[in-house]
């Protein structure tokens, strides 16, 4: 029976890297009208190769070895085809190439490739965004044994098909006790993560395999929630707290006025705060998040009474044994007490302490006429666009606008009339 499969081989020079009239010699593997290439590790004599006959010209030494090293190649990499075929494992240029190489036995399938990404590049990632590729790497893998009913699968049988019922199955999971249901925001972040780990498998040559060709990002966006200045003035009037309570209370009502994220906030050291030639503060860093990724500083220059929640906590013995200016909780429970306290401030809304960067952007700045170029920087984001995503146009701001144009327009009315 005709075999389904086109496989090729052929040795070509890369004139473009010649030196002297000598060229690399590389062989490349095609198979199905794909193809990877492999070194030689020969240069030869860019006038004695035919690239018809595939043969190299001369009766040195050198030529002999080159000529050795072509009919190695040639066994290698049909014995490797025909090795791959008799496995009935993932078949193409590709992994072809990587038998030959050596380096074909672990990062062929998925479970081998998540954990390279989450264990073997951990360093490379920041530990908050590393626990949430951990959380898709446990999707994906409830998925293979519960709708797939299997443990694991090679890389090359992931396809577009793959990617769709596994968004259809985190739809429709029946989330565990504490969760949420999984909605089309947080599936579309799983699929992102996911895409990038794919990604680190084809650009290692694992795969030639693409399942998210035709992948496409369907955010739906929606308003991001954030205090009122009412609402900001009622959780700092709030009285009847516990130390640890106080604590958190000022450090969000701090955020509010700088933007901070909860992670820097924690990280701000005296080194950060800088006094300019005019006398004024500012907080001056680099992201948490972005620290592994560039060396771009933000700046916030310090409002009064962002000045005066610094100088109260001077003192505090925890601050001064972590050498920063605050002392700090875990996220879970500083997300506790500001849910007690935004029930006694009567605020009906959820507040995290993430909800201080959004109020922070919208609120403080924004609807006071802070340029959003302004705010951008001093959220310490890249682009501008992250920045539209976490404020919001409201009602206030529309207001004002308005009763500006109508003040003019009735200026300009009673100049015509005069």
């Amino acid at each position: 029976m005709k075999s389904p499969n086109t496989f090729s081989l052929s040795f070509f020079l890369k004139k473009d890297k010649m030196k002297e009239g000598r060229a690399p010699l590389f062989v490349r593997i095609t198979l199905n009208s794909k193809f990877s290439d492999i070194s030689t590790k020969k240069r030869v004599d860019v006038s004695a190769w035919n690239q018809t006959k595939q043969t190299l010209s001369g009766n040195g030494k050198e030529e002999a070895l080159v000529r050795e090293k072509i009919r190695l190649l040639i066994n290698d990499i049909n014995n490797a085809y025909n090795d791959l075929k008799y496995e009935n494992k993932p078949l193409s240029s590709e992994t072809i190439k990587a038998r030959v190489e050596g380096y074909d036995k672990e990062p062929c399938t998925l479970n081998s490739l998540l954990s390279h990404h989450n264990i073997d590049l951990a360093s490379l990632i920041e530990p908050g965004t590393l626990k949430n590729y951990f959380s898709t790497e446990r999707f994906l893998k409830e998925f293979l044994i519960k709708q797939r009913k299997v443990k694991d699968i090679y890389l090359d049988k992931i396809d577009n098909k793959f990617i769709t019922d596994f968004g259809i199955y985190m739809l429709n999971r029946v989330p565990d006790k504490g969760q949420k249901p999984c909605g089309n925001n947080t599936l579309m972040k799983h699929m992102e993560r996911f895409k990038k780990v794919f990604g680190v498998a084809i650009k290692n040559g694992w795969t030639m395999n693409d399942p998210f060709l035709h992948f496409e990002r369907k955010i739906i966006n929606k308003d991001r929630d954030c205090l009122e200045m009412e609402e900001l003035s009622r959780i700092r009037a709030v009285d009847g707290l516990t130390s640890s309570q106080l604590i958190v209370r000022d450090l969000f009502v701090f955020c509010c006025l700088t933007g901070l994220a909860y992670c820097d906030l924690i990280s701000l050291a005296k080194e950060h705060l800088v006094k300019d030639s005019g006398g004024e503060y500012w907080i001056e860093m680099i992201r948490q998040k972005n620290r592994k990724f560039t060396q771009r500083k933000f700046h916030v220059l310090l409002l009064p009474e962002a000045l005066e929640i610094i100088k109260k906590y001077k003192s505090n013995q925890l601050a001064i044994e972590n050498e920063t200016i605050f002392p700090s909780f875990s996220n879970q429970i500083v997300n506790r007490y500001l849910k007690i306290i935004a029930e006694v401030a009567n605020i009906n809304k959820t507040v995290t302490f993430h909800l201080a960067r959004h109020t922070f952007a919208t609120t403080v700045t924004l609807e006071n006429g802070v340029p959003m170029e302004s705010v951008s920087h001093m959220l310490g984001h890249a682009s501008i666009r992250t920045t539209q995503i976490y404020s919001k146009v409201k009602k206030k701001k529309v207001l004002n606008d308005m009763v500006s144009l109508r003040q003019k327009i009735v200026l300009e009315r009673n100049s015509g009339s005069v």
